[in-house]
């Protein structure tokens, strides 16, 4: 059977089907990849069904004008009804004419009048929507030409949909014609413009080409193969595997070669072409949603670098008693009196904002794209085990445009913008470090109240000591990185503090503990523009506030080889007991650092001397608290999980959804509306296709009744192995009825009636399904008695009447002689 399969599989039409789907697929993630703020998640899928629909119309007999209209036609239609969300209105519009035609005959019988008038409801319905969608698409297309740029998420992603609808077609449309040029070159070319412009995901552009000379070396060979056949050309088996061999080699030799010549640069040929038109160009990308180029990893002056807390320092806030916003938790129960309150109130930071690059005048972040989350969505696919889950009711008196958590963001009730250094795994199942690798760099949204889930990392002293230091290819060249300018002294001072420790904690600590002894001072000047934080904290200004401490623990423990990242937000503010909740205020503000630990992922340490220290002594208590907690972030990640998981079946179901309704209803229709010896003569075709498998291989000459014999005695013999002897026996009569009547419409002088296709089509519904039910039964005997030799011989023993007849006859004239 494995045989059968793989035969069918590496044909060079099947392999250049799964190639123009891989370069479909390719495609789509290519351009998804470089937008911005557009819902991508449809793209594949709408890309697939018009590809499909190109193939399919590539097969008919249809002019390329005809097709193309046709799929341009569909293509408008279908991004029309999704951007004005007319499905539910137009299905409305039907279900109202259905319910108006049973009308129509009894009032032109009576002249009684037509019960309409939920028709014209349903239609205002669909005028209104079409109309709101024409003003906004209008908008969009008058901004093409003015000064004015309308970014619109809808119109631009109904512009892509559309886009790539047209490129998909096209796709599907040459490769039923084995053209692989013609059929990936717009793709190439659209792929090459988005990039040229962004420079994501550039290995898309290459990996595309790699297809294109694959499929241009596999249909050339199904081209020649074919003409071989029609001419009856005989030739040997073996060219499939030397054609196989020379173009993959060809296609990896070609494709590494483009990689990595250096002749020709396309950034050279994309700077000339910006050159030509920049203003058109990036009014263009910027209606289009295409993002702007990252930074070179060499120029990291892409802002203006900051301590992100400094302008707190003027106008008071430092002193300010101003309430930015309180926060319930649900872990203590409100109290009259906060004397009576047995023990104190947890601690944590209210985190807003990470920074990843010093520049030594101060920070900036590598880019963040952002990614438009839905309320109740985990933003990480899994849950973390040594790790508390923290539910978070935050109010907040004015909004500042962002969201505040402590630990690592699960979910929220309401939708926000994340923008994402490393977004998390795709994979529903995502494994633990692939959850800890995830980069959140802010929330972003202007609401006053919201809900959180955050997962607090429960660590002991031990577990954070026993730690590995064996990080990640992508924590350590993000945040063990230094600018050459940091002076020696600094790191020298980090070799000194962290001497004799051998482990990522104690090193850490140390820096902690030393940079505590400075003095915290509000009233210092801003560091000379000439001079780096850290060093003119460490040595020359030796007191501070929050932004010095954790600007030199952060520069000293990455010079000890400690990953680490500054963060800002605030601290934990006041408790108030009576209404158990944490009260925070402007003068809150602050500033912190986290360390990377590999399993365990970012720990919060507190340099500031003004701050308590951070205690990490941990119970059971504390950690049962977060059972009822970890049943809802369960609940809702099964939730989460099964609705992507119906989302990725619906085609699937759509899929046998069609089939059911061309097998029950469609194909008989059509069939009866034959001539019954066509229709005797296609039911017969299917009878043989789907039984040739289980009849064996086809001799020559074989007649009708010859074949019937081969696969009723096979059925017989399957009958006998299984559970399904009388359904088979009916299958056989089914099967019997079938051979006979299609070699009347053959070879007989009385005339076919459509009785008799009728019957054909009756007996073929039913033989149909236990002729697959036969050959699931066939292929599994096959795996078990290639697995298991011991079940040949009781294979043996279960021989069709006849056949063990003849052996014992066989076996008899022998022992005679």
């Amino acid at each position: 059977m494995t045989e059968r399969v793989l035969r069918r599989i590496l044909t060079a039409d099947a392999l250049g089907l799964l190639l123009a789907g891989a370069a479909l697929y390719v495609l789509t993630y290519g351009v998804s990849a470089s937008l911005r703020s557009t819902d991508t998640r449809y793209f594949f899928a709408v890309c697939l069904l018009a590809a499909l629909l190109g193939f399919r119309l590539s097969r008919t007999e249809l002019s390329g004008i005809t097709a193309s209209a046709a799929v341009a036609a569909v293509g408008l239609l279908g991004v029309w009804i999704l951007g004005a969300r007319l499905a539910s209105p137009l299905l409305d519009l039907g279900r109202a004419l259905l319910a108006v035609l049973p009308q129509v005959t009894p009032a032109l019988e009576s002249g009684t009048p037509i019960e309409t008038a939920v028709i014209p409801e349903a239609w205002l319905v669909i005028t209104q929507a079409s109309s709101a969608l024409a003003a906004r698409v209008q908008t969009w297309l008058i901004s093409l030409d003015g000064n004015v740029t309308v970014n619109d998420p809808l119109v631009r992603g109904m512009a892509w949909t559309l886009i790539l609808w047209l490129i998909s077609a096209w796709m599907g449309g040459f490769t039923g014609r084995r053209n692989p040029v013609a059929s990936l070159l717009p793709a190439i070319a659209l792929l090459a413009a988005v990039i040229s412009y962004s420079e994501y995901k550039i290995e898309t552009l290459w990996l595309l080409v790699f297809l294109l000379l694959l499929l241009m070396g596999i249909w050339n060979y199904r081209n020649h193969t074919w003409q071989w056949e029609k001419r009856k050309v005989d030739y040997s088996e073996s060219i499939r595997y030397d054609t196989a061999q020379a173009v993959i080699l060809l296609a990896i030799g070609l494709g590494v070669m483009a990689f990595i010549m250096p002749s020709i640069s396309w950034r050279e040929i994309r700077d000339f072409l910006r050159e030509r038109d920049r203003a058109s160009e990036n009014r263009a990308a910027d209606l289009l949603g295409v993002q702007q180029p990252a930074a070179p990893a060499g120029n990291i002056f892409v802002q203006q670098p900051s301590l992100p807390r400094e302008h707190l320092l003027s106008g008071g806030y430092a002193q300010s008693q101003k309430i930015v916003m309180t926060i319930r938790t649900g872990e203590l129960p409100p109290v009259p009196d906060p004397a009576l309150i047995a023990s104190p109130p947890p601690r944590y930071y209210w985190r807003s904002t990470t920074f990843d690059t010093y520049v030594g005048a101060g920070w900036v972040t590598s880019s963040a794209p952002p990614q438009t989350v839905e309320a109740n969505t985990p933003l990480i696919p899994g849950l973390l085990d040594g790790y508390r889950l923290l539910q978070l009711d935050v109010q907040m008196m004015e909004p500042e445009g962002r969201l505040f958590w402590s630990g690592i963001l699960f979910s929220t009730d309401i939708p926000f913008t994340a923008n994402w250094r490393v977004r998390p795994g795709s994979s529903l199942f995502a494994d633990r470090s692939a959850l800890l690798a995830a980069d959140l760099f802010a929330a972003l949204s202007s609401t006053d109240s919201y809900k959180a889930d955050a997962y607090i990392p429960a660590a002991t002293v031990e577990e954070l000591r026993a730690a590995s230091t064996n990080y990640p290819e992508d924590i350590r060249e993000r945040y063990l990185y230094l600018p050459r300018s940091v002076p020696p002294r600094v790191h020298h001072l980090a070799r000194e503090l962290t001497s004799g420790k051998d482990n990522a904690y104690d090193k850490a600590r140390a820096i902690e503990a030393y940079l505590r002894t400075y003095p915290y001072d509000l009233e210092v000047p801003a560091p000379p523009p000439s001079r780096d934080v850290a060093d003119y904290f460490l040595f020359d200004l030796k007191k501070g506030y929050c932004d010095y401490y954790a600007t030199a623990m952060v520069v000293l423990s990455r010079s000890s080889g400690v990953p680490a990242r500054f963060v800002s937000g605030y601290s934990s503010g006041s408790y108030d007991a009576p209404n158990a909740q944490y009260v925070v205020r402007e003068l809150n503000a602050h500033s912190w650092v986290e360390v990377y630990f590999p399993e365990i992922g970012w720990v919060e340490f507190e340099p500031t001397a003004a701050q308590p220290e951070i205690e990490r002594t941990l119970t059971e208590e504390i950690l049962a608290r977060g059972g009822q907690e970890e049943s809802s972030a369960s609940q809702l990640l099964y939730r989460f999980r099964l609705e992507r998981a119906l989302y990725w079946l619906s085609p699937l179901a759509g899929i046998l959804v069609l089939a059911f309704f061309y097998f029950t209803f469609l194909e008989g229709w059509w069939l009866m509306r034959l001539a019954p010896e066509a229709a005797i003569e296609r039911i017969y075709r299917r009878l043989y296709r789907l039984g040739r498998p289980l009849a064996g291989d086809r001799a020559r000459a074989e007649t009708a009744y010859e074949f019937m014999r081969k696969l009723v005695s096979r059925i017989d013999n399957l009958g006998n192995n299984s559970r399904f002897t009388n359904l088979f026996s009916s299958v056989r009569r089914d099967i019997e009825m079938l051979t006979a009547l299609y070699q009347d419409s053959l070879f007989s002088n009385s005339h076919v009636e459509k009785n008799d296709s009728r019957k054909a089509w009756i007996a073929w519904r039913h033989a149909r399904l236990w002729l697959w039910v036969a050959r699931l039964i066939d292929s599994l005997n096959d795996v078990i008695l290639s697995r298991n030799p011991s079940f040949r011989e009781r294979a043996a023993r279960n021989l069709k009447p006849y056949e063990r007849d003849s052996s014992v006859a066989a076996r008899g004239a022998s022992s005679s002689e």
